[in-house]
């Protein structure tokens, strides 16, 4: 887990406003946290994801393109 995640989860959320300082009910769409007043986070393919969570989107995402150094591409024993 990145220590941003971490951070985040032990705060349970960015800021520490309450209510008060939530943007309506506004959640990041990978780890459900919520998003406060002034939060920045990414729309991704219709999701809000915060910066904790992109790198875990990322490797979501992309995972169908995860490739390994091989003897194809010259790599090692080639």
């Amino acid at each position: 887990m990145s220590t941003l995640l971490r951070e985040k989860n032990e705060k349970k959320g960015w800021g520490s406003t309450g209510a008060a300082g939530a943007a309506g009910g506004v959640q990041c769409g990978m780890c459900q946290g919520e998003l406060y007043w002034g939060d920045r986070y990414f729309l991704l393919e219709g999701q809000k994801i915060c910066e904790a969570c992109l790198e875990r989107y990322a490797q979501r995402r992309f995972a169908h393109r995860l490739c390994r150094v091989g003897r194809q591409e010259g790599g090692w024993g080639a």
